[in-house]
């Protein structure tokens, strides 16, 4: 059950990618001849993007980090710290950013050290997706991520493996103080080398906001080449990773195109900034539901698969342990009748030593296969042991069980099934008890004492025949037998 993110990549996943690759593409070609263009001022839309990365960031960088612990695969690790350093420096970034707490930002930063976190932020993630690609290839050797752990010494061991994580996070943070101090302390040489996205551009500020920009288009570009090149778009991971790192283009592309707030192009670009982790996000929550909804009909087939007889393939001493209490409970809460019929193959024994161990199984399948098919919708039959079924009544008397008792034993006759004794063929002989809706002691055991007995008094008086406990079945007496039929 390795999930879907990391499963080959069908032809509809492929094309769903593909879709959401030439939709992300096609809004930079509408976007961008009209990025300057200024729309109203949403002063709370930044903040409200900024949040939304940092979310969806820390829950991909958690749920890469879950998929990464249960597989140790190095590159599903990685990729969780690619996310968890885009949590911590967009916070950063959020927090030091001038009019969104304080008035210069918090962090004691300087009023460049939000445009350089920016700049770290939409840099470090297509590197540390190259760095994923690259620790996919180093681990494995191959183009799948999920590989056998290593041998002791030569593999991604213990808290080594964590640091894949841990570590682009901290950088992240380091930057951030970085930031705020070289700021704080030359501002003058700051103005000259960030763009800044609170004051009005000027030239050189502008020049430079287009080289950084260039340069963060130059590593998405490359990222996207050696996850093509790396992973061959077989994984469903690897296309999801394309659809992202072209999420991030197009937000440093716009970004580029005009740094001004408030345009057509800055609005386009947070949209596209949210994208880039909230589409990996998805596509974890689907995975994470697709795993659960295998995980319940496994776990379904293991319950149906326990509750059966091997042999028979009716449910078993342990189902009808449980069902029949909870039926006597029902029965005893809702004032129904409750009746159970106990069935012996009559001289089994006999038929099993002339036939051999083979032919009795197949002997008690079919029987039990033939007292399944008389039962009625909410009736059961359990094999009780050995060649001993139980077929459980609900909601019904005496009469009718004895008539549901009597239609098992004769399609048991119909079935011909050869025998040594004297009989000539396979019968068997049943007892039915039915709870007395006047006695509030019956209790399950007792029930069952009581159809036990019946069923002996069936077997003394000749087999191949049903036999009826007395109203005082329920304390184990089966005064009466009830010779329906002779064999």
């Amino acid at each position: 059950m390795d999930g879907l993110l990391i499963a080959p990549a069908t032809r509809r996943q492929a094309l769903i990618a593909s879709a959401c690759a030439l939709a992300i593409l096609l809004t930079l070609a509408l976007a961008a001849p009209r990025a300057h263009e200024a729309l109203p001022a949403v002063a709370p839309f930044m903040p409200m993007c900024a949040l939304t990365v940092f979310t969806t960031s820390g829950i991909a960088a958690f749920l890469l980090g879950a998929r990464f612990a249960a597989t140790r695969a190095p590159m599903l690790g990685a990729l969780g710290g690619a996310y968890a350093f885009t949590a911590i420096a967009v916070a950063l970034q959020l927090l030091m950013f001038p009019g969104i707490f304080t008035r210069n930002g918090l962090l004691g930063a300087g009023p460049h050290s939000a445009a350089w976190m920016w700049i770290f932020w939409h840099a470090g993630f297509p590197l540390l997706v190259i760095v994923a690609e690259l620790v996919r290839s180093r681990a494995s050797g191959d183009t799948s991520p999920v590989q056998p752990r290593m041998s002791a010494g030569r593999g991604w061991r213990g808290w080594r493996d964590w640091v894949l994580i841990a570590g682009p996070a901290l950088v992240a943070a380091l930057l951030g103080v970085l930031v705020a101090q070289v700021d704080m302390v030359e501002p003058w040489r700051a103005s000259t080398t960030a763009p800044t996205l609170q004051q009005p551009v000027s030239l050189t500020t502008h020049l430079v906001a287009n080289l950084a920009g260039l340069a963060i288009c130059a590593l998405n570009v490359a990222a996207i080449a050696v996850v093509l090149l790396k992973g061959r778009l077989r994984l469903v991971l690897d296309w999801w990773i394309v659809v992202a790192l072209l999420a991030s283009f197009v937000d440093a592309a716009l970004n580029t195109l005009s740094i001004e707030r408030f345009t057509l192009g800055w609005y386009v670009a947070r949209i596209f900034s949210m994208l880039a982790p909230g589409v990996l996000v998805c596509v974890l929550v689907w995975e994470v539901t697709t795993l659960y909804r295998q995980l319940a009909e496994v776990h379904a087939s293991l319950v149906r698969t326990s509750a059966r007889d091997a042999l028979t393939r009716v449910y078993n001493r342990s189902y009808f342990d449980t069902q029949f209490l909870l039926a006597c409970e029902r029965a005893a809460q809702q004032a129904q009748p409750l009746s159970l019929v106990m069935i012996d193959v009559d001289h089994f024994k006999r038929y099993n030593d002339a036939y051999g161990h083979l032919h009795g199984d197949a002997c008690l399948a079919a029987v039990a296969g033939a007292l399944a098919r008389t039962l009625r919708q909410g009736d059961f039959v359990a094999r009780y042991g050995g060649e001993e079924f139980a077929l459980v009544l609900p909601d019904t008397d005496a009469q009718d069980a004895c008539a549901i008792a009597e239609r098992a034993r004769a399609a048991v006759v119909e079935l011909m099934i050869p025998t040594p004794a004297a009989s000539g063929q396979i019968t068997v002989s049943a007892g039915c008890a039915t709870s007395s809706l006047a006695d509030a002691t019956v209790t399950p055991n007792a029930l069952i004492e009581a159809a036990d007995a019946a069923l002996y008094t069936a077997k003394r008086a000749g087999r191949n025949r049903v036999a009826l406990a007395d109203s005082n079945g329920a304390n184990g007496a089966a005064s009466l037998a009830s010779p329906l039929s002779s064999g």
